[in-house]
C-alpha cells in the first residue's frame, strides 16, 4: 500500500469514528454508517466498511454487535484528538 492509500485509509477510519461520535447513542447500523462515510466523500463497499470496522474493534475504538457499531470511550478520545492511534488520522483543529 502506498503512502496516499495509507493516508486515505486513516482518514476513512476517522470518518467512521466521527460518524459514530455525532450519532444518537454513539451507535449506528453499518449501512447507515456507510451512508455517513459516503457523505464525507469516501465511497466504500460494505466489505471494505466491515474490514475497517473489524480493525477499529481490534484497536478497542468501537464495539460491534451483529451489524451495529458503537463508539467506545477510547474511540471518542481518538476522534477528538485526545489520544492517538496509528492508522487513524488525527483531527485537524476544530474538527470533530
Amino acid at each position: 500500500m502506498n503512502r496516499a492509500e495509507q493516508m486515505a485509509e486513516a482518514d476513512r477510519r476517522r470518518a467512521i469514528l466521527a460518524g459514530l461520535y455525532v450519532s444518537p447513542g454513539y451507535r449506528l447500523p453499518e449501512r447507515t454508517l456507510r451512508a455517513q462515510v459516503e457523505v464525507i466523500g469516501y465511497t466504500v463497499s460494505l466489505d471494505r466498511l466491515r474490514t475497517d470496522l473489524a480493525w477499529l474493534q481490534e484497536q478497542g475504538l468501537i464495539d460491534i454487535e451483529e451489524t451495529t457499531a458503537t463508539l467506545t470511550e477510547r474511540g471518542a478520545d481518538v476522534v477528538l484528538g485526545r489520544s492517538l492511534t496509528p492508522g487513524v488520522k488525527r483531527p485537524e483543529p476544530g474538527e470533530v
